[in-house]
């Protein structure tokens, strides 16, 4: 995020409106463009197959083998994105760039390896039982790798400090989409749904061709240790776990009311669960703007203080060392508690004004009663991650495991017996889970700054 910190340190300098308001935007694009881009997109594709009168279980057919493909792609990247985020930032210290476009290819060898596993199957039991057309499959299989692919390379690009490039790449790729779609749909005459599927497949795949020209392109050369990344899983098996625990924590309660609960709905070979699913997608957006009150708090006051902090602990006398600490300390809590409050009021009023909107757009029923919780419960979330995140700083993998470990075997157990009560006390389980981890990052973290030097300095001569 060190390129978007640089950004937005100069655009803050103008302490004008203007000034403020442009660097919000500035932030906000670089940091959830993509996201809120592919989120525009899935609501256009819904739109679409309801203007060409889609028929409704081809929808729900699509939806939740889609829904499917983003979870295992989630998984995947997540899985090895934050081993190869602690590598990357390794070579670029000891100043061996060379490491980073190999490492990148491998890390799409191995993500392509490991979605194109599941997706095979679920393609050759949706034609072998339930008799799906080859066509669509084929165009499922390869939409299935090239989102991992994207979700994997997206790591990387923060090497180049280019976090602009990722909005420009996803704008580019997914209006290719739009435009393969429509000619896809008129000259080649396919079905809608084949149509949607390959022009998803081709626009990503544009992405990532963008995404990978930045990365090869930047740095003037490459080795060919492909998995030289790989040793780090043992170096730091917690840092890995961490990353782990977080994303499948994401998702577990999706996945456990998919199986076990009376809301759940089996289309072909995939269980969902409608109405939780889509409130949990609102809850999400609903709390995107933690992201970029993150970035904006982190990058231009946080980032600048940690670096004094520790090249004070490297070179500077102990007076000079206590000063930037406390300056840095005081830093951490003042823009974790404003992360805190900020958001909490934001996702309040939203949920209030979706109280408001949402049954004029269709959407209530038990939607809208998960909806009200799962809003503060992805609020706390993102909270315990953003906490999380300042652990990853100072190298505290044990307590960064600790914090995701209980936020998943938690969320685990409360939806085991959110189950047994009743669909009203779904949503109480990833919230449960959430404020259990967050609780635990917190004062991990403040017992990790009482003794700051000892850790940090450790963690240097290490």
């Amino acid at each position: 995020m060190a390129g978007v910190g640089f950004e937005l340190r100069k655009i803050f300098k103008d302490e004008t409106i203007h000034g403020k308001v442009k660097g919000v935007i500035y932030a906000s694009m670089t940091t959830i463009g993509p996201t809120i881009m592919f989120m525009l997109l899935l609501l256009g594709i819904r739109y679409v197959m309801n203007i060409f009168d889609v028929p409704y279980k081809e929808q729900i057919f699509f939806s939740s083998a889609s829904l499917y493909l983003f979870i295992f792609a989630t998984m995947i990247s997540g899985a090895l994105n934050t081993i190869s985020t602690r590598f990357i930032s390794d070579m670029i210290f000891i100043e061996k760039d060379e490491y980073i476009p190999a490492t990148m290819f491998g890390t799409i060898m191995i993500g392509s390896f490991a979605a194109a596993i599941p997706n095979f199957i679920i393609c050759i039991v949706l034609f072998a039982k339930y008799d799906i057309n080859p066509v669509f499959l084929i165009g499922y299989y390869l939409f299935g790798i090239m989102i991992t692919v994207t979700y994997c390379i997206m790591t990387f690009i923060s090497a180049i400090k280019e976090y602009a490039k990722i909005t420009a790449s996803f704008f580019v790729g997914l209006l290719s989409a739009v435009a393969i779609f429509f000619i896809a749909q008129r000259y080649m005459g396919l079905s809608v749904i084949n149509c949607i599927i390959y022009s998803l497949a081709l626009g990503f795949l544009l992405i990532n061709v963008f995404l990978i020209y930045y990365i090869i392109t930047f740095f003037e050369k490459s080795n060919h240790r492909y998995f030289e990344f790989l040793k780090y899983y043992i170096k730091y098996p917690k840092l890995f776990l961490s990353g782990l625990f977080y994303v499948l924590g994401l998702y577990i309660s999706n996945i456990i009311f998919w199986f076990y609960s009376d809301i759940a709905t089996v289309v072909t070979l995939f269980h969902v669960a409608p109405s939780y699913d889509m409130a949990t997608f609102l809850a999400v957006i609903v709390n995107l703007s933690a992201i970029v009150i993150y970035t904006v708090k982190v990058e231009t006051q946080f980032f600048e203080k940690y670096k004094l902090y520790v090249m004070a602990l490297n070179n500077a006398n102990y007076a000079v060392i206590e000063k930037a600490r406390k300056n840095m300390n005081n830093t951490i809590h003042i823009n974790l508690f404003f992360i805190y409050e900020i958001q909490l009021i934001i996702t309040i009023i939203l949920t209030c004004l979706s109280v408001m909107f949402f049954p004029m757009l269709g959407i209530g029923g038990l939607t809208l009663d998960f909806f009200l919780l799962l809003g503060i419960a992805y609020y706390a979330i993102f909270s315990m991650y953003f906490t999380v995140v300042f652990l990853y700083y100072f190298s505290d993998q044990f307590g960064s495991f600790i914090a995701t470990a209980l936020f998943f075997g938690v969320t685990v157990i409360a939806s085991l017996i959110a189950i047994k009560l009743g669909n009203g006390y779904y949503a109480i389980a990833p919230l449960t889970g959430a404020i259990v981890g967050w609780i635990y990052a917190f004062l991990r973290l403040k017992y990790i700054l009482k003794d700051i030097n000892a850790n940090i300095f450790c963690g240097i001569l290490k």
